[in-house]
């Protein structure tokens, strides 16, 4: 059966999968709402979705496959990558030995093992690091807002685990009370990069994290750092060498090529809404925050960065364009801490039923539209 299940390639996969995946969400999705719009005239503290991740972890388990990323390097189970060299294979040497690993075990699914360690391993690395905001959050509800936000994007492998990786190195930092513990936080977002590639802008823009961008006069202070952004990744996009060097760009202009045959139609509009689904969102979260007057610290370092990636977003899509490999990379690292930001106001009681029907509305069209847009 399972066999069965993983027996296609990219461009053949059937419509049944899809249309189970979209009911698996549509019944998460429907719990949501429970959970949420519809509690919201009581107290959300009592609000508790922690069952909800044996669930969600069951169902990625299952049918991660419904992401084309499933299927980067699947190939590799057929060869001896010791033999012809790592290197040869990708910079990221990490998924490689994971590979080796897997190949050396006498198991029939040593691929779907592989897949299951890299994208389990980010989902639990959320819910950890969920659980250090436990005193003011309920850990589950992010992972709720994840899948129901956000599972169309989180469903991808090594990506996911870089960002889950970064994120818990930033939660650590802001919630450590040593030296040493804060420095055991850098570590690891700085490690994230050999998770993947693309954090290298999320290690460039870690200092951001102590730039008061939860002031309103910090505005005109934040159009200037786009503006410099811009002028940054104009010089990098201008210089070939630098920006392989800096991007990987061979292969990001490989994939970008890719992308750009196959996104026609309903992809593209999926694009566009799936941009609203982390924008708006972190728009409302702002906006509370600008009328409050006590948020806790831990909060504040989250919602700093989640701003400077958002900026650089920007600046990506104003040099490079909406459908750019580097723009929605780096839009996609954010979607980890604004669940966490999304969780933080629903516990606090700031989000009337409207503010989460509008949420919920692009959610469900980003996620529902991507399920199928793929299907031949």
């Amino acid at each position: 059966m399972i066999k069965q299940i993983y027996n296609f390639d990219e461009l053949t996969m059937p419509l049944w999968i899809k249309v189970l995946f979209l009911g698996f969400y549509l019944v998460i999705f429907v719990y949501a709402v429970k959970k949420t719009i519809l509690v919201v005239p009581r107290d959300k503290r009592k609000v508790n979705a922690s069952g909800l991740i044996v669930l969600y972890f069951t169902i990625y388990a299952m049918f991660y496959c419904v992401n084309p990323d499933y299927f980067s390097y699947r190939e590799w189970m057929n060869v001896n990558i010791k033999e012809i060299g790592i290197e040869y294979w990708t910079n990221e040497n990490i998924y490689a030995y994971l590979i080796t690993f897997c190949q050396s075990l006498d198991i029939s699914y040593p691929y779907e093992l592989f897949r299951l360690i890299v994208w389990g391993g980010g989902l639990l690395l959320v819910f950890l690091t969920a659980k250090m905001y436990r005193d003011i959050l309920m850990p589950g509800l992010v992972v709720m807002f994840l899948f129901v936000l956000y599972s169309g994007t989180f469903s991808y492998g090594r990506v996911s685990l870089a960002m889950a990786v970064y994120f818990m190195g930033v939660s650590i930092l802001m919630w450590g009370k040593s030296g040493f513990v804060k420095l055991l936080g850098i570590t690891m977002a700085l490690g994230s990069y050999f998770f993947h590639h693309q954090m290298i802008i999320g290690v460039g823009l870690l200092p951001g994290i102590i730039l008061p961008f939860e002031k309103k006069k910090t505005i005109v202070f934040a159009l200037a750092l786009l503006g410099m952004m811009m002028g940054v990744i104009y010089y990098i996009n201008s210089n070939v060498s630098l920006m392989e060097t800096v991007f990987g760009a061979d292969e990001l202009a490989e994939k970008m090529e890719t992308y750009n045959e196959r996104e026609q139609g309903l992809f593209r509009v999926s694009t566009a809404i799936g941009y609203i689904n982390i924008f708006l969102p972190f728009i409302f979260v702002t906006y509370f925050f600008y009328q409050q007057k006590q948020i806790p610290k831990p909060i504040v370092g989250i919602h700093r960065i989640t701003f400077i990636l958002l900026l650089a977003t920007v600046a990506f899509f104003v040099i490079s364009g909406p459908r750019s490999t580097y723009t929605y990379r780096v839009l996609y690292i954010c979607i980890i801490p604004v669940s966490i930001l999304v969780s933080y106001c629903f516990n606090q009681g700031y989000f009337k039923s409207l503010h989460l029907l509008i949420m919920f509305g692009f959610a469900l069209l980003t996620n529902s539209m991507r399920l199928i847009s793929s299907v031949q």
